[in-house]
């Protein structure tokens, strides 16, 4: 008869990685991608590119994000370069017995640059706790579209607002001065999320943050009358230019919609023309 081991069990170590990259402008050849160091469960693939942007596509080849897990991202854009990070994949959050998961997002976008930030959605699964924490600072002249999608649970599996918490903090500066600030913590199983629940009870969010050098108060209204099914958008300006936006969609499929028309919109109002190839790389949106 083997005997049982009464020795303890060793918690599982988490996994430090993410991403430090710096895109810069070359008179010869553009936009590029100078400096890089990543560590997995991120992964940097070839970048695209395309009409003077660089492209990197972030992926993680792991099972998603778990207990102890900490994702650290961060990217500097130098003065007229432009650079769109993407993440065609979505990443989950997984199941934890305690303890949380940690995704820390530092941009740094300088005079006349450019920076395109597209991820796919982070999906909140049952009993999953994740903190974010992001910082973006911008120059007066530079434009950011960033945005965040987050999914509620496993659509598949039936699976709504069973996570324990979904913690965030997101800090936005205009040449040293904080221009935007948003810190909340969700818990379901408090009531939290009451009106997101009711509208759309397996719905998906997103958070968009478009950043320009000029007031953009006259979307407003015109982003409130876009006629998307089964999607919501709420807009408010930004002192001294810009746009933050909300979204609520009853699905994955109804958000995709909505944020084609979002991002649609806000480009047409921008002297910038964003590339093709960057629609073609974010394949979780196609």
């Amino acid at each position: 008869m083997t005997a049982v081991s009464k020795e303890p069990i060793v918690a599982r170590a988490g996994v430090l990685g993410g991403a430090r990259l710096t895109y810069t402008q070359r008179a010869d050849v553009g936009s590029r991608l100078t400096e890089q160091w990543v560590r997995p469960p991120l992964y940097l693939a070839k970048a695209y590119h395309e009409k003077n942007w660089a492209i990197s596509i972030l992926t993680s080849p792991t099972a998603g994000l778990l207990d102890g897990d900490r994702l650290e991202v961060r990217a500097t854009v130098a003065a007229g370069a432009k650079a769109a990070l993407i993440s065609p994949a979505a990443c989950r959050v997984h199941t934890m017995n305690s303890g949380y998961a940690q995704v820390d997002q530092q941009y740094t976008v300088e005079a006349g640059a450019v920076l395109d930030v597209w991820p796919a959605p982070m999906i909140l699964q049952k009993a999953a706790v994740l903190r974010q924490s992001t910082r973006l600072d911008v120059a007066v002249d530079a434009t950011v579209l960033l945005c965040e999608v987050v999914s509620p649970g496993r659509a598949a599996f039936g699976e709504f607002f069973e996570f324990s918490e979904w913690r965030s903090s997101l800090r936005i500066y205009r040449e040293g001065r904080l221009l935007s600030y948003e810190n909340f913590s969700c818990m379901p199983e408090r009531g939290d999320l009451s009106d997101w629940r009711e509208m759309y009870p397996g719905g998906n969010y997103a958070g968009i943050y478009y950043l320009v050098a000029k007031p953009l108060g006259d979307l407003v209204q015109t982003l409130h009358d876009l006629e998307i099914a089964d999607a919501a958008i709420g807009a408010s300006p930004l002192n001294e230019g810009g746009l933050g936006l909300k979204v609520l969609a009853k699905d994955g499929i109804s958000l995709r919609k909505a944020i084609f028309s979002v991002r649609k919109l806000l480009i047409e109002h921008t002297q910038i023309e964003f590339p093709t190839a960057l629609q073609r790389a974010q394949t979780f949106f196609n």
